[in-house]
């Protein structure tokens, strides 16, 4: 149940705070300006997002986590990032006092025992702190900055975190870690309410504090849940589960140095940049992006208990396939469209999606109707509901009622927060107490029928424009 009320407190509590934020940018001074070298936004935007995911994860953690062990540590550590990432935002500090603020943080939670000291070839034997803190200290600096470096796109940096962190609270349930998985599926929650508003075309960034914070946190859960004791977990997976940052870090770095550019600094060289001048558009990038990150969230997944040459020679296939499909395209000149004029229609169609037009037309209500169906269905299939569980569904069905009266004039509101609440109890009961694996087959592929449909719902409208609530 804590993992319940965690993730819909900061859910909810981001996306209440989101419009705020958004409205008082400006006095906080939390606005991006365009023009940088790595900005593709043509207008002032509020960066005050990060805010709304801190406040929205924080909160709950407070009230749930109990202060003993690392987690004072990681406390301190995330406000640290989260203090030096705000003057950044407010006063763009120079890469030294960024980095300063890094290393700094990075030391507090090496001191609280967020470290690696068992390393991939080299046994279960802890190896000695001249080889662990180093090692600890290049990963969490270089995680920071991976991710801090690949906000540069609507949902991209939430997006790819998200996924890191659905995998962690995973491979945190194998292993037992509930500390651990309450606070991925916490910061899960926050970074939903935080992609309802910054999917493209986003209304607000994160700022240098969401990206920086989001890595940190993220990369000190990896470390934390492959190297407790009573971990069966191989220890390569922090290097796959952050795979994407550090891959990007991989790829820009020769760049900057066959440009003569210095290292730190901003560019338009990292990856999605690259995909970006193949001529994919905004939200493709980002969907493609997705599905990389995806594929190596799974490897890690289902190799979570191989050897560690296994997962080696399957992160460098990777970033070798990876790269060198990057490397040949922009070598042979390849793009994946002609740029288009000015004055050319934007909607290009192909044969096959104009034959199947009416499903953006219909989409609304057989999406509709197939959640309806899903919501009065899967009660009827459980074994046990319980009893916390029925009383918490009469309280939400009171509070829904009280909404229909008070908000009468904005039905979407009703309809999305009867939509969010009653999908996370469902799946959380799917989860535990659905005990007929035919059932739970007939769920999955239901859900994922659904969801290519609205997939292809989406891909269909002239807007190109996705939302989160879509």
């Amino acid at each position: 149940m804590e993992l319940i009320y965690s993730f819909t407190v900061a859910l909810f509590l981001t996306i209440a705070l989101m419009p705020l934020l958004i409205r008082f940018s400006a006095q906080l001074q939390l606005v991006d300006e365009p023009g940088d070298d790595r900005k593709i936004h043509d207008k002032v935007m509020p960066r005050s997002g990060g805010l709304a995911i801190i406040l929205g994860i924080f909160i709950p953690l407070i009230f749930l986590l109990s202060m003993d062990g690392y987690i004072p540590f990681l406390f301190i550590g995330c406000a640290i990032i989260i203090v030096f990432g705000l003057l950044d935002d407010r006063a763009e500090l120079n890469y030294k006092w960024k980095l300063f603020g890094q290393s700094l943080a990075v030391i507090v939670v090496m001191a609280g025992g967020i470290v690696i000291h068992q390393i991939p070839f080299f046994g279960l034997d802890d190896v000695s702190v001249w080889l662990s803190w180093p090692l600890t200290f290049v990963f969490l600096l270089g995680v920071v900055n991976g991710v801090n470096f690949s906000d540069g796109l609507d949902g991209l940096a939430a997006g790819t975190s998200l996924l890191a962190l659905v995998t962690i609270a995973a491979l945190a349930a194998v292993v037992g870690n509930t500390q651990v998985s309450l606070i991925a599926i916490t910061v899960i929650g926050g970074i939903l309410g935080f992609l309802r508003y910054n999917t493209f075309p986003a209304r607000i960034f994160m700022g240098d504090a969401g990206s920086q914070f989001l890595g940190f946190i993220t990369a000190c859960l990896a470390i934390v849940v492959t190297q407790a004791d009573a971990s069966a977990l191989n220890r390569f997976l922090p290097v796959i589960l952050l795979g994407l940052p550090i891959l990007d870090i991989l790829q820009v770095i020769p760049v900057r140095i066959k440009k003569g550019l210095p290292l730190p600094g901003p560019d338009k060289e990292h990856f999605h940049h690259q995909l970006v001048k193949l001529e994919f558009k905004h939200h493709e990038v980002v969907g493609l992006i997705y599905i990389l990150q995806i594929m190596m969230m799974s490897g890690a997944y289902f190799l979570r208990f191989e050897s560690d040459a296994t997962l080696f020679v399957f992160y460098m296939g990777y970033v070798a396939l990876t790269l060198g499909c990057l490397y040949v395209a922009h070598a042979s000149g390849w793009k994946i469209r002609d740029p288009l004029p000015k004055d050319s229609p934007r909607d290009r169609r192909n044969l096959l999606l104009r034959k199947v037009a009416w499903v953006h037309d219909y989409s609304a209500p057989i999406v509709q109707i197939s959640m309806i169906i899903f919501f009065i269905t899967v009660p009827f299939v459980l074994h046990d509901v319980g009893s916390q569980f029925s009383m918490t569904a009469i309280v939400l069905a009171v509070v829904l009622a009280v909404m229909g009266v008070v908000f009468r004039s904005a039905p979407a509101l009703l309809a999305r927060v009867s939509c969010y609440s009653m999908s996370v109890f469902l799946i959380y009961l799917i989860t535990t107490q659905l005990q007929n694996g035919l059932y739970i087959k007939y769920i999955d592929v239901f859900l994922i029928v659904l969801a290519a449909f609205l997939m292809l719902a989406i891909r269909m409208s002239r807007r190109e424009q996705f939302r989160l609530d879509t």
